[in-house]
């Protein structure tokens, strides 16, 4: 399963890199904030946050994806809220494929509206510290989706409002993120 999704990874790269004339696009997401629940079906039992950063190689329908963050986590309905706090450290490193911060014109111009809305899969590594009575797999791989919308407003920088969701293959648990990131795009003309 790890050698298929790292193939799948590089071949996406690949395929990103020569499908524009113009060159890939390049994004640098700096940083995405996002609200978390690292498991859906008990989403009463973990909520918080997270923030990452993440380099973009793609095109108008698909994407390579590699950063890392941290999400911060609590219990609200443990008698010590605050011993429930936890830090989970990742890298991780997707590949994606679907509409990828494009319109149905795959332009780039002010004053319209772009979207996300892609099927994407990967690998995710965890350097959370072990806790007590507490078993973790550093390294699981996901299958998700991720859905975005933002407003052209300048080339250069936007913002974009995201939902992402995602299933720990190890884990066998579905984690949902609802955020903004504010995205650099390293080719445009200023």
């Amino acid at each position: 399963m790890r050698k298929i999704l790292v193939s799948i990874a590089f071949l996406s790269l690949t395929v990103c890199a020569t499908a524009q004339y113009g060159g890939p696009r390049l994004f640098l997401d700096v940083p995405s904030i996002y609200f978390t629940t690292p498991d859906v079906e008990h989403i009463g039992d973990r909520l918080g946050g997270g923030a990452e950063i993440a380099m973009n190689v793609g095109t108008h329908w698909g994407v390579v994806r590699g950063g890392g963050g941290a999400t911060f986590t609590l219990d609200p309905n443990s008698d010590d809220v605050g011993e429930s706090f936890l830090t989970t450290p990742y890298a991780l490193l997707e590949a994606g494929a679907g509409m990828f911060r494009s319109n149905g014109n795959k332009c780039a111009k002010t004053n319209q509206n772009a979207f996300t809305a892609m099927a994407k899969g990967g690998i995710f590594y965890n350097f959370a510290k072990a806790q007590e009575g507490v078993e973790i797999d550093r390294l699981d791989y996901t299958l998700g989706a991720e859905f975005g919308y933002f407003y052209i407003r300048d080339v250069f920088k936007n913002y974009e409002l995201f939902l992402a969701a995602n299933y720990f293959t190890k884990a066998k648990v579905v984690g949902a993120n609802f955020g903004f990131r504010m995205f650099l795009n390293l080719r445009a003309n200023r």
